[in-house]
């Protein structure tokens, strides 16, 4: 037995549990905002409004669409996150050192040139 939660039990460790999914909500709620449109109508673009004959519907709809986006994301992180095995320390700092900092770089690098060029 082995690991980061091994002298958590009972309610210590549910605490952490909790947390680790209330992270994922409120990044997916954020995310929601910031990148799905918050609580617009997926689509609206194209034209269709349905729903104009309810008076005031986005009182109920809105909240409702910004929740089913949050947990769509909420859904994928999970998904991800079960899906493929954790990195090892070993692993992800050799990672790091080899593929994340020079692609850091090179952003850095390519970034500058290009405000100087532009």
């Amino acid at each position: 037995m082995s690991g980061y939660m091994t002298e958590y039990s009972g309610f210590r460790f549910l605490i952490f549990f909790i947390g680790e999914f209330a992270t994922a909500g409120v990044f997916a709620f954020i995310a929601s905002v910031l990148f799905l449109g918050g609580w617009g109508v997926p689509f609206a673009w194209f034209g269709w409004d349905s729903l104009d004959a309810v008076d005031n519907w986005m009182n109920i709809g809105g909240p409702l669409i910004m929740f089913t986006k949050m947990m769509v994301l909420t859904g994928i992180i999970m998904w991800v996150r079960f899906s493929y095995p954790r990195f090892r320390e070993d692993q992800l700092q050799r990672f790091a050192w080899k593929v994340l900092i020079p692609l850091s770089l090179a952003n850095i690098a390519v970034t500058a040139i290009l405000k100087v060029a532009i």
